[in-house]
């Protein structure tokens, strides 16, 4: 069996706020596995693997580094949307999730320009950054626990794509309305912190999707490193739950 492969588009761009912890939490949950893991990390001007890879990696980055990652991502749109389609395991969060939407406003701009298109919505720009934690429902992947850090906001065409429903959010109206998006095998989500090693049950489901395009779901199981992490991880959201007047999380 070959390696799992995993694609981490633009780190020196894009870990604004700690999103390496989901590439870090997603390879060593899958060599916990058994899996050997092939990491490609590529900048702008790079050139792409000729290959689909099994998982795509998108973090959060400043205004300024998404203005001038854009272009590059956006010449790789093609090949990136057609690893979607068939099967390749996608997670964009903050800033990369806004540069998925079809449309993209960057704040301090005047005119829409061109975004990914992996998610059909717009990234629109807010009144002023808004920072704190973030609570919202999954009807696939119960209570999920993140961070935003954000000046813009994705808003999807369809909101029954969402990944969820928000029960606690920072920015005014957030309660109630749609958080994220699932599309398939590809996850797009404002919430950092990261969300992969908080959210074991999504963590789990974000794996499957990618290794289902190579029938390779019924080879990943747990071992004692995953449940002493999951452990953990459930201490953290019970903790935040807790400071969040919130009902103890799934």
């Amino acid at each position: 069996m070959s390696a799992v492969a995993i694609l981490d588009v633009f780190p020196g761009h894009f870990d604004q706020n700690g999103d390496s912890g989901n590439l870090l939490a997603l390879r060593r949950r899958l060599e916990w596995s058994g899996f050997d893991v092939a990491l490609t990390r590529v900048d702008p001007g790079d050139a792409w693997p000729a290959e689909a890879p099994d998982f795509v990696l998108v973090g959060g980055g400043s205004i300024p580094a998404q203005r001038d990652a854009l272009p590059h991502l956006l010449a790789e749109r093609d090949r990136l949307r057609d690893w979607v389609a068939t099967g390749t395991g996608y997670l964009a969060a903050g800033g990369g999730y806004a540069l998925s939407a079809t449309v993209v406003r960057l704040p301090g701009e005047g005119e829409d320009r061109e975004g990914l298109g992996v998610f059909a919505g717009r990234a629109t720009a807010l009144d002023a950054l808004v920072s704190g934690p973030i609570s919202f429902r999954s009807p696939r992947h119960g209570v999920l626990h993140g961070f935003v850090n954000l000046a813009q906001r994705v808003v999807l065409d369809d909101p029954a794509q969402s990944l969820g429903t928000i029960e606690v959010g920072p920015w005014p109206g957030a309660v109630g309305g749609p958080e994220g998006a699932e599309v398939g095998p590809a996850y797009g989500t404002h919430a950092h912190g990261p969300i992969v090693p908080k959210n074991p049950v999504f963590a789990d489901a974000f794996i499957r999707a990618g290794l289902a395009r190579r029938g390779l779901v019924d080879t990943y199981w747990h071992d004692a490193r995953h449940e002493r992490v999951d452990a953990l991880a459930r201490q953290a959201r019970a903790s935040l739950a807790k400071r969040l007047d919130q009902p103890q999380p799934d």
